[in-house]
């Protein structure tokens, strides 16, 4: 009587019943019932499933061994996603015991090199060893996972290679090697290749159109999608997906709507990631409402990516409160939740929430990445919020994050940006792995802080060390030229730049060198720089010869630099200012009514000065004559005091500054009312002694200012640091 044929399992349970029947009937070392037990066994593992792996090769390791066996054990490799080790240790175990490899031991082997990124020369002997064994007739199954091995270890040349040298090109070939090429970035070689084959599908198209879009090449990625319909091709979702991403950088709506209509009419399934490319394409193209009906049509029952996306687009067109209740919401959030959240309120200065959530996303047993931490230590840099920054560097010395290149960058960038030179120094210091941009911040954080010639030394250590200055290092040089009056050593720094590195000046550095100059009263050289440098001056360049002219008093200069500076932007009220305060200098009072006319009659208003300050994470905004505050008789107090301890120590108001005309008593509570002066009176109300009173300006500092803010740190013994725009203004 024949013996029935043994079930076949269909989990891993039943593969390990069948084992026991196997191991007590003794069939196990039968050859078919063992290649049974193993191929049903490697069906059932899943991905990412080590435990599963381990018995299955164990298993394999009491059977008697052949080509099949063999197979089937690699094959079990591929599907738990084991790494290339077990791969090559089965190869080599094959080769010894003299076992012939067939084409479908190096159809597993360059699947399970590709999903686990192998050595190279590894992957080379590999290839080599196939190509001295197999047939003609093995290339065909062969051929289309050493195309991908290739792609996937970023060798498109080899990857090309090998598809030419195939006798035999399938479908399947062809559309590996154009997703291949298109994925490692040769776009252009991949669209021609595309227009070579004998038969285009939608898996060749999509490849290239997904690749054209994450490259920022969306315009090309339409061109793409129109030309495939063309073909009469179908897109399926994937299509969709990389069009809707195209889309969402060109910001073309109408386009948008139609990809959408055209789910809906091919009745395409709506997985997650179509719905959140949907939500993200309305949201980037600015109809945020049409988003929040995708997602409340398709998203609200899924898993985290659609609530992510409709959060991430409240965040970027601002409506953060309105984020904020979408992930209150939530069930399940993951850390990609909460970066979408922290960064939006970080963008909208509003870093007391952000560091709150960032402690909330710790307590949900979340990892924090160093996507969070940077974007925070940023946020703490351009607000000046040391506490935060320190906290956040006590979290990066806890190892709650992996500490790497960019985000000890981020932090030395903080401390520099605090005014905190010394800390910044140490954090410098103690990066194992540097890089150019690092240096590159050190050089441009100590220039920020005024040290010109610190700066220049670390770019000399930086050069010892091994490390080419690139164009972006350059500008820090140059900017602590400039900073620092470093007139020599600017035009060093330049012609070296231009003469030894080759690098071309970008207008940046042309700004940098006309500053040092107009700095250096050296007017003339500057304009020969102006008139000779090959692209036209935009408004920063003219800005700096028209500050170094109220300086250095040449009024002709000042009025042609104004004319070109009104030509660029008629509407910035610094350009009439300046010239306004030029006129008022040389005591040329009709030439400034004409500006105080001139700006009447364009409708140019003069942009208010303010200053802030971050308490306890918030951010406070103080304006010349602002009593909005919710602590104004607190501060007014404090001013009080602040101008009778002045008073006490001989403190003379410089009232020149005012230029209006009042009487002398005016321009004193004119001066005083200063949006610098209040900021500080509520920092020495609202912070404790031991902690600096760190201040933001969004224009220069005043003489003034710069003279009393001096005298307050010393008489209540605090360190003040003053921020504008482009530079550490003050550090008591």
């Amino acid at each position: 009587m024949t013996r029935a044929p043994w079930p076949t399992p269909r989990s891993v349970r039943q593969a390990t019943e069948l084992h026991a029947v196997l191991t007590a009937s003794g069939r196990l070392l039968n050859q078919p019932s063992a290649a049974h037990l193993l191929n049903s066994l490697a069906s059932c593992i899943s991905p990412g499933d080590p435990l599963h792996l381990r018995y299955a090769l164990s298993l394999f390791d009491r059977m008697p061994c052949s080509t099949f066996l063999f197979d089937t054990a690699l094959r079990a490799c591929f599907r738990a996603s084991s790494g290339p080790e077990h791969p090559f240790l089965l190869y080599r175990r094959m080769r010894r015991g003299g076992v012939p490899p067939d084409a479908f031991t190096f159809h597993f082997l360059f699947k399970c090199c590709s999903r686990g990124r192998a050595h190279v020369l590894l992957c080379r002997m590999l290839h080599a060893a196939c190509f001295r064994t197999m047939l003609p007739s093995a290339v065909p199954l062969i051929a289309s996972p050493l195309i991908h091995m290739y792609a996937e270890l970023g060798l498109p040349g080899d990857a090309r290679r090998a598809f030419d040298e195939a006798s035999v090109k399938d479908a399947v070939a062809w559309t590996t090697v154009i997703s291949g090429l298109a994925k490692t970035g040769l776009l252009d070689d991949a669209r021609r290749l595309l227009a070579q084959a004998p038969a285009r599908n939608v898996v060749a198209w999509t490849g290239l159109i997904s690749a054209y879009s994450r490259a920022g090449r969306a315009a090309d990625a339409v061109d793409c999608f129109n030309r495939m319909l063309s073909d009469g091709i179908a897109p399926d979702e994937v299509t969709v997906i990389g069009v809707l991403s195209a889309c969402a950088q060109l910001k073309d709506l109408d386009f948008g709507c139609s990809l959408h209509m055209l789910v809906g009419e091919r009745r395409m399934l709506v997985s997650d990631r179509l719905v959140v490319a949907l939500i993200d394409m309305y949201a980037k193209c600015g109809n945020i409402g049409r988003a929040r009906e995708v997602f409340d049509a398709l998203g609200r029952g899924r898993g985290p990516q659609p609530w992510n996306a409709m959060i991430d687009g409240y965040c970027k067109v601002g409506h953060v409160d309105i984020a904020r209740s979408l992930f209150d919401q939530m069930e399940d959030h993951d850390i990609i939740t909460f970066n979408s959240l922290i960064t939006g309120y970080i963008h909208g200065g509003r870093l007391r929430e952000a560091l709150l959530l960032f402690t909330k996303m710790r307590r949900h047993g979340l990892r924090a990445d160093n996507f969070t931490m940077v974007g925070l230590l940023t946020a703490s840099a351009s607000l000046g919020a040391l506490p935060q920054g320190r906290a956040l560097h006590a979290c990066i010395e806890q190892r709650l994050v992996e500490r790497d290149v960019y985000l000890g960058t981020a932090l030395l960038d903080m401390y520099m940006k605090c005014g905190r030179v010394e800390e910044a120094t140490v954090a410098f210091k103690q990066m194992s792995v540097r890089d150019v941009h690092t240096w590159s911040a050190m050089i441009g954080g100590l220039a920020f802080n005024g040290m010109g010639m610190a700066a220049l030394e670390h770019f000399f250590w930086m050069k010892c060390d091994g490390f080419h200055a690139n164009s972006v290092t350059y500008i820090a040089v140059l900017t602590a030229c400039s900073h620092s009056c470093l007139l020599d050593e600017g035009r060093l720094y330049f012609d070296e730049m231009r003469l030894v590195h080759n690098i071309r000046p970008q207008i940046e550095h042309y700004g940098c060198m006309i500053d040092l100059l107009g700095r250096s009263g050296l007017l003339d050289e500057a304009m020969d720089i102006v008139r000779t440098m090959p692209m036209q001056p935009n408004a920063v360049i003219w800005g700096s010869i028209l500050s170094a002219c109220r300086v250095h008093k040449n009024v002709d200069l000042a009025r042609n630099a104004a004319n070109h500076l009104l030509k660029l932007e008629p509407a910035e009220d610094a350009v009439y200012v300046q010239m306004y305060n030029i006129y008022i200098d040389s005591r040329q009072w009709e030439d400034a009514s004409k500006i105080r006319r001139l700006m009447e009659e364009r409708g140019v208003k003069k942009t208010a000065g303010y200053s802030s300050i971050a308490v306890a994470g918030r951010v406070h905004k103080f304006i010349v004559g602002d009593r909005s505050h919710p602590r104004i008789m607190e501060i007014i107090v404090m001013m009080e005091e602040i101008r009778c301890r002045l008073k006490s120590v001989g403190y003379s108001p410089i009232t020149s500054q005012i230029t209006v005309d009042v009487d002398e008593e005016e321009k004193e509570q004119a001066l005083l009312a200063h949006s610098e002066k209040l900021a500080i009176a509520f920092g020495l109300i609202s912070l404790a002694p031991n902690l600096p009173v760190h201040i933001i300006k969004n224009l220069r500092v005043c003489e003034d200012c710069h003279s009393a803010i001096k005298l307050i740190s010393r008489l209540w013994n605090r360190e003040i640091i003053v921020r504008d725009r482009s530079r550490v203004a003050f550090r008591s």
